[in-house]
């Protein structure tokens, strides 16, 4: 009897989602109660307490939670469940589900790091918590605001404005200290996006000009002084490598903050569109730009100050930053949840399709059909062709 009660809640739970219009039970205002199905790092701080009420968020009137029993027995009485990607592997989602929950699918990841890959990953979801800027509410890792304080950036449709202003001269003070060409962090050792293959070129092509990268991290062996990097970098770096382990959709991460924070410039290398996340004339995008031209760039920049002050035009009228005060996904989650748009959210049909891409599925086959050629997460013309 167990197991034909089983079947019918996962029955039932299916039609809802498929044919799901939610209804809000009570007032608009009411607290929205939300479950951390598995994990709780979103929601709580190292040292467990709960993040979302030191937010001071505009719409605050939701309660995270990761105990499932925070309002009885009865699960399905929250009205929104938070699943970690883990989940999506595993045969442990919920057996019962009322009609106006909505199932919202988290990570911070890329698509090919953690590809969505089962069948039941469809008609699941109702929404989407990640970085991709057309997910239905976003988790970025910064964002850019404006002098007043608004946030422009990232964004599908970002307008930009250029300062003609010179650098304040605090900030040249800074500039003028730096010694060193370039420094990068890296804790991914082996990648599939050849950016190991890009920077030995850049590498050689550096030598010429008596310029090399200095790499840190547990791939080299080297460590930043007294474990501060951000120090060494503002200290002494003209360039930050900002390169990304993987290629997916708008997968721009915190490594940019790097250069950002600590007066470097940042050598972007990923798949996003960077014109969407990051200040004009801010960043150098390494994949347009053929690794000994990247080269000789840098040599003009280390040897230019006119050059180097030129990409920190930009502070002047924009700031990237990563601070919960400004920004935190938690704030737009809670606002998304009291918004007209939670009212009507159907499960997604193409799930898995609009998180792999349609050639994605690949990265779910095992380890068995892979060797080094072919498990290249992108097209490897555009980088052979420059050698």
């Amino acid at each position: 009897m167990k197991d034909v009660s089983r079947f019918v809640d996962n029955v039932s739970s299916v039609f809802f989602t498929k044919h799901r219009h939610v209804s809000l039970i009570g007032p608009p205002t009411r607290v929205k109660y939300v479950l951390m199905w598995k994990r709780y790092y979103l929601i709580k701080a190292v040292d467990g307490t709960d993040i979302f009420p030191t937010l001071n968020c505009p719409v605050s009137d939701c309660i995270f939670t990761d105990n499932k029993n925070f309002l009885g027995d009865d699960y399905s009485q929250f009205d929104a469940l938070i699943f970690d990607y883990e989940l999506t592997k595993k045969d442990v989602k919920p057996v019962k589900r009322s009609r106006s929950q909505l199932y919202i699918f988290t990570t911070i990841e890329s698509s090919y790091t953690q590809p969505l890959c089962e069948v039941t990953n469809d008609n699941f979801f109702n929404w989407t918590f990640t970085p991709r800027l057309d997910s239905d509410v976003l988790w970025l890792y910064f964002v850019v605001t404006d002098t007043s304080g608004a946030i422009v950036a990232p964004g599908q449709n970002v307008k930009w404005k250029t300062s003609l202003e010179p650098v304040r001269p605090e900030i040249k003070a800074i500039l003028r200290r730096k010694k060193k060409t370039a420094a990068w962090l890296v804790s991914h050792c082996s990648t599939d996006s050849f950016r190991d293959q890009y920077l030995s070129r850049l590498q050689e092509h550096l030598y010429h000009f008596s310029l090399r990268i200095d790499v840190y991290g547990k791939c080299s062996g080297n460590k930043c002084p007294n474990n501060k990097c951000d120090e060494m970098i503002k200290n002494d770096y003209y360039f930050y490598m900002a390169f990304e382990n993987s290629f997916a959709v708008d997968y721009v991460t915190e490594k940019v903050l790097h250069g950002y924070n600590n007066y470097a410039i940042p050598i972007v290398y990923g798949a996003a569109n960077y014109t969407r996340f990051l200040p004009p004339g801010s960043y150098i995008n390494a994949r347009e730009v053929h690794p000994y031209n990247l080269a000789f760039i840098i040599h003009e920049v280390v040897k230019t100050p006119e050059l180097h002050d030129n990409f920190f035009r930009w502070t002047n009228i924009y700031n990237v930053t990563d601070d919960p005060k400004v920004y935190h996904p938690l704030c737009d989650l809670c606002k998304a949840l009291h918004s007209d748009k939670a009212l009507d959210a159907p499960a997604k049909k193409n799930m898995r399709i609009w998180w792999n891409g349609r050639n994605g599925m690949k990265w779910c086959l095992s380890e068995a059909y892979w060797n080094e050629t072919v498990k290249a997460n992108i097209d490897g013309k555009h980088i052979f062709k420059m050698y």
